[in-house]
This record gives C-alpha cells, structure tokens and sequence, in this order.
C-alpha cells in the first residue's frame, strides 16, 4: 500500500510555532554568542541574516580618505634624542624655581628628584623625571606624559591630528 499523490498539510497549532520560533531565535543567539567569543566557528553569513558581519560605522567613504599615510610615530632613540638629560638642580635654575620649592618626585619609580639626579624635561607639558624611568617608559613604546598623557614631544601626532581634522572639516 502506498501513498495517494496528493498534498498532506499538517496543521500545528498557533502555539506550537511560536515557541518553535522562539527555540530558533535562542539557538542563533547561543551561536553568535559562541563564536564572538571562539568558543565555536562562526557561521555562514548565508544560513541566517543575523550571521552577516555588521558594516562598519566608522568606515570614511573612498572619497574622504586620506591618500597620504600619516608619519610613523617617533622612534624611542628619536625621542630620547630629542629630550636632553640635565641635572635636576641646572632644571631649576632654569626654570627660576627655589630649590626648596616643593618637594617634587618622579612619577614613574615614586622617588624623589634631588639636585644630583639627571632628568629628562617633556616637551610638551614640562613635567621632569628620572633619566632611567622615563627611558624605560619610552623603550616600553610610550609616546605621552605618564602623568598627564599630553604626547612627549611637542610636533608628535601632529600629522595624525591634522588628517583626523582635515577629514572632519570636509564633512
């Protein structure tokens, strides 16, 4: 015995789909969250429209893109070329400051600077720290201010800045 060739519908219960719906939505919402974190491959953008990857909102159109690559950052042997170590005492005569001032210290290591120290002054912010401390920060590929994150040198980031405003004016 077999089957008539005609169309069998199986009626479900209003119900029924919804939480079969609802099963599916959990399913895809367990997957995306697997694979965003790698605990699973992603799927094919093509099995559901929520595996499509979003477009990135901070893309510029080809048309306002800067054609000119900005400068490579300095390098730590260019900055520390460009900071000259003095003694802190030579600092503050230079600076006009008394000696007995205030106390001031090194934010890198803590320590205090003394008159005998050799310190590096930062062109942009004018904060002084031990010669050692802020070559190690630099050799760490830093490029601002422990302190205050203003750029070590004075024209550093200028090209980035330049190209980021140039870019926004043109909106």
């Amino acid at each position: 015995m077999g089957f008539p060739s005609v169309c069998y519908c199986v009626i479900l219960p209003q119900p029924l789909i919804l939480v079969l719906q609802l099963l599916d939505m959990l399913r895809h919402a367990v997957l995306l969250c697997l694979s965003s974190l790698g605990l699973a491959a992603p799927p094919a953008a093509d099995d559901h429209p929520a595996y499509a990857p979003p477009p990135d909102l901070w893309a510029l159109p080809p048309s306002l893109q800067a054609t000119a690559a900005p400068p490579p950052p300095p390098t730590p042997a260019a900055i520390k070329a460009r900071l000259p170590a003095v003694r802190y005492a030579d600092l503050l005569r230079a600076r006009r400051a008394p000696a007995a001032a205030a106390p001031a210290s090194c934010a890198v290591c803590l320590g205090a600077l003394e008159a005998r120290h050799r310190v590096r002054e930062l062109g942009n912010c004018a904060h002084a720290f031990h010669k050692a401390c802020i070559d190690k920060w630099v050799d760490k590929g830093q490029a601002t201010c422990p302190l205050c994150r203003a750029f070590l040198l004075p024209d550093a980031g200028a090209g980035e800045l330049a190209a980021s405003s140039a870019a926004f004016l043109s909106f």
